[in-house]
């Protein structure tokens, strides 16, 4: 008998990446629409912002929950995963926050890209050592 999966805590992190995806991707395009810009930013730094932290948020989400999912598939414990997910996720949200509002300490956004990036190399090594 082949005994199941379980990516629970994977699937948990995913679908909360999923819908702030459709989030984010609804302020640049709500924004575009009640400002009538239909192509790139059109000058306006608001919407530069927004599309930047969307566009952010894109370029590191996916490679973070592949690895993520990996590491809840060679059986990384769960509190690990947990850690790293929830890192990942704080992180994004002050990351996003920092470039689209500017209204909080600019040390934030550099640690919020080193939870990210920290929380991707975490898992990469994991894959790794489990590798060898």
């Amino acid at each position: 008998m082949i005994e199941s999966l379980s990516i629970d805590t994977t699937l948990f992190f995913a679908a909360i990446f999923g819908v702030l995806h459709v989030f984010f991707t609804l302020r640049v395009g709500g924004y575009r629409m009640r400002r009538k810009i239909s192509m790139g930013d059109g000058g306006d730094i608001e919407l530069r912002n927004r599309i930047r932290a969307h566009g952010n948020f894109i370029e590191n989400v996916p490679i973070a929950l592949l690895l993520l999912l990996l590491n809840d598939l060679i059986g990384t414990s769960r509190t690990t995963i947990t850690i790293l997910g929830s890192t990942l996720l704080i992180s994004r949200l002050v990351h996003y926050v920092m470039i689209v509002s500017r209204r909080f300490p600019m040390i934030l956004r550099p640690l919020s890209m080193l939870g990210t990036l920290g929380s991707i190399l975490a898992k990469a090594l994991i894959l790794l050592v489990a590798a060898i």
